[in-house]
């Protein structure tokens, strides 16, 4: 009596072997798309990021005196994140006052009084002055900080084409820096412009 054989046999074994193959071709594919979509995503996401903060050098240095003086920086200022605001570096600028407060008045170490008047042109021809005005540094630099009640939690989304300042007296100033970012991203909440440093 034959008693039948169920072995796999050659083209079982091949079948078999061809499944395996398939699967791990499978696996491959699965992991190498999951690590492609990881590094994208995580792009988009540092590019998302990156999109919604702004520092722009507008000058390097300038002199103001009372005639009105407009600077046209090849980059528009926009309102890219919740707060922005102007930075104009200012030798001699007091930052604190005799008890160690920050300083209300804009004051020169030769004791004169400062006065900086300024408003930014957006690319549809609207206009913000840059009414708020306060002095931020240490004694060993001094930057007048400019901003608007305008550019506080984005209101609207701008592009500024361009910078009209002038002050009281003749003003050799240092750097002037565009900033908009989100103060919730910072300790302090305050600006801490990488160009300024």
């Amino acid at each position: 009596m034959n008693i039948p054989h169920y072995g796999l046999g050659e083209r079982g074994k091949r079948g078999c072997c061809e499944r395996i193959m398939k699967l791990r071709l499978t696996l491959i594919i699965y992991f190498v798309t999951l690590i492609i979509t990881a590094v994208v995503v995580g792009f988009l996401f540092n590019e998302h990021v990156i999109s919604f903060q702004q520092e722009l050098l507008v000058s390097s240095g300038m002199t103001l005196t009372t005639q009105w003086l407009e600077l046209k920086p090849e980059t528009p200022m926009k309102t890219a994140a919740d707060w922005s605001e102007l930075f104009i570096e200012v030798p001699g600028l007091v930052p604190l006052d005799e008890h160690g407060f920050p300083n209300k008045r804009l004051l020169l170490s030769d004791g004169a009084l400062l006065r900086v008047e300024g408003y930014l042109t957006s690319d549809k021809g609207e206009t913000v002055y840059l009414d708020d005005i306060s002095v931020v540094g240490d004694n060993r630099k001094s930057y007048l900080d400019m901003s608007s009640k305008e550019l506080e939690w984005k209101k609207r989304d701008y592009r500024f084409r361009s910078l009209t300042l002038r002050s009281n007296r003749v003003l050799v100033t240092g750097r002037i820096v565009w900033v908009s970012y989100d103060p919730r991203a910072s300790k302090d909440g305050m600006a801490h412009p990488e160009l300024l440093k």
